[in-house]
């Protein structure tokens, strides 16, 4: 849920992430620092056990001096400019993490691997872009790929909802299955998108079928003079960490305990990407 803070110099936009334990300033103007103490105080109250901020550069020894810590960046966050993601632990347990040389090793052997070729072989599937009578067979490939998910995309109302707000899906589909999904979140007042919701059905696996998703993203983005887009993948997740590297992301840091999704609550890598 979106909250604003208003005071004397400062201007937030906070996200109240009851279901992932957090609160996030997606966006501020002005003294930050002023901002802080309703911050905290809102992080006290819903008993929230990470603040996170996404934070403009000239900002960060400000939030160093009030405990927060760079975990990474996202270029071009603000209109272009640089954003540093800020966080402060309010829980021991949530700042602990135990698979953290495993994923920084998971990152070296992708750099490592070779662009994988696009099979000719590859059988003949249907993209397109979504539509709103989509919805249910949506909510249904997020049920059947992931256990739980840090937005309520088993909820055809709310991938409806977000089809209308700033969010573009493309779809795959093996005649009438939908099999293949991804979004780009829009932030027009920002000048990014973020490449989320990224779904493929086990049994249609290797054949590149995300990488030619976030393609076709990345062309609509870039006709609505969106130059700027990101992702966040989870750090255990070899494929979808190499499909962005190869799509010619730049990985930006890694998100600790950052949400709850498949296995519960994960680390998530940055990616990064100029159009």
């Amino acid at each position: 849920m979106l909250k604003s803070i208003k005071s004397s110099g400062v201007t937030a936009v906070l996200d109240h992430d009851g279901f992932n334990k957090r609160i996030r300033v997606v966006r501020y103007d002005g003294a930050i620092e002023k901002a802080l103490p309703d911050i905290l105080a809102a992080a006290k109250e819903e008993n929230a056990e990470k603040i996170i901020v996404y934070a403009k550069q000239h900002d960060e020894p400000i939030l160093a001096k009030q405990l927060f810590a760079p975990e990474g960046y996202l270029k071009g966050y603000y209109l272009g400019y640089s954003a540093c993601i800020m966080v402060r632990y309010l829980s021991e347990s949530r700042r602990q993490t135990d698979s953290y040389t495993e994923e920084q090793e998971i990152i070296e052997a992708i750099y490592r691997t070779a662009p994988r070729l696009r099979n000719d072989s590859t059988p003949v599937f249907t993209m397109r872009k979504a539509e709103t009578n989509d919805m249910y067979q949506l909510s249904m490939l997020y049920k059947k790929v992931f256990r739980t998910y840090p937005t309520p995309v088993f909820d055809p109302a709310y991938i409806e909802k977000t089809m209308n707000a700033n969010t573009v899906y493309y779809i795959m589909l093996d005649h009438d299955r939908l099999i293949s999904s991804a979004s780009a979140e829009i932030n027009p007042e920002l000048g990014h998108a973020e490449i989320t919701d990224c779904a493929v059905l086990p049994e249609y696996r290797g054949h590149s079928l995300t990488s030619f998703l976030i393609e076709a993203l990345e062309k609509e983005m870039a006709g609505k003079d969106i130059f700027h887009v990101f992702s966040l993948a989870r750090a255990s997740s070899f494929g979808m960490n190499a499909v962005l590297y190869h799509s010619g992301y730049q990985y930006g840091g890694r998100l600790i305990n950052n949400c709850f999704i498949a296995e519960g609550l994960e680390n998530m890598n940055i990616w990064c990407k100029q159009l």
